[in-house]
């Protein structure tokens, strides 16, 4: 199924990002959602996977804003998550969040 494809793709390019705290972020929101999303909520993410690392992860935490093509209901929901989510708080979250979202 390309659905299922396009899914793993995402789900892989989140988690392999090439800097701890954005493969983190990504991959830990990325198992959490990724398997239920539409094909247009997956369009909006894969569009802010597109970004720069750097810039992904300025837009998320809210240091930078984002620009009007990527500040969608999937950005709001990624610093939500963000927000919410503070996976590298402790070296037990750390550890637990990477164990959880199958990151080596």
């Amino acid at each position: 199924n390309a659905d299922d494809v396009r899914r793993k793709r995402l789900v892989y390019r989140s988690k392999q990002r090439g800097w701890l705290e954005v493969d983190l972020l990504m991959g830990t929101f990325a198992v959490a959602h990724v398997p239920t999303m539409s094909a247009a909520e997956m369009d909006e993410y894969e569009a802010i996977l597109n970004q720069e690392t750097i810039d992904i992860f300025e837009y998320v935490t809210a240091k930078k804003a984002p620009p009007a093509d990527i500040d969608t209901g999937m950005m709001h929901k990624l610093q939500d998550w963000a927000n919410g989510s503070p996976v590298g708080t402790s070296p037990e979250s750390y550890a637990q969040s990477k164990n959880n979202a199958n990151m080596t």
